[in-house]
């Protein structure tokens, strides 16, 4: 049975809570380059792995540090509207440069222990055309890791919440099981 598309829907970004998390992002990156620098300076021949240790979570905190400031720095800088949804699909400007049909989508809100997101994993050839971000394929790397659909659509920057969002997107295509 066909069902018509509904109206298109625009979700304005909101920039202000992730221009304040940028700040901590970059102070993260900070912090584990000290982590780093420290573990360095306390390398000696006698020394027993504990300036390892400390280099290897400076670097580990100086990674998601990178991933999240670039995460925040697309959400901050962003002009317009952060999502669009569309007869030709999803246009999330925060996850990638041109729309995804909605056949290639297959999405839902999943309540990680503390907070809800809308997750979703992108069918080929629509996942490797769509031109996604760097930031949102390494988050993609670790949300895989943990056996969850690969690609967030985040609340950041929206205004709303996961649930609404989805609500939003059930119109133009119901969330897989």
């Amino acid at each position: 049975m066909f069902r018509a598309m509904p109206a298109p829907v625009l979700i304005p970004n909101r920039p202000l809570i992730a221009r304040l998390l940028l700040l901590f992002w970059v102070a993260e990156i900070a912090v584990g380059l000290l982590f780093v620098a420290a573990g360095h300076g306390l390398l000696r021949p006698a020394e027993n792995g504990g300036a390892i240790v400390l280099m290897v979570m400076g670097v580990v905190l100086s990674l998601a540090g990178v991933v999240m400031a670039g995460h925040c720095w697309r959400i901050a800088s962003l002009a317009g509207n952060a999502i669009e949804m569309t007869e030709a699909g999803l246009l999330d400007r925060r996850l990638s440069a041109r729309p995804i049909a909605w056949e290639a989508i297959d999405w839902k809100v999943i309540f990680n222990g503390r907070s809800y997101s809308l997750q979703m994993n992108i069918a080929e050839p629509a996942r490797s055309t769509a031109g996604i971000f760097w930031p949102a394929r390494a988050l993609g790397l670790f949300s895989r890791v943990l056996r969850q659909p690969e690609f967030n659509v985040p609340a950041l920057g929206t205004g709303l919440s996961a649930d609404d969002i989805g609500k939003r997107m059930a119109g133009f295509k119901p969330p897989g099981v």
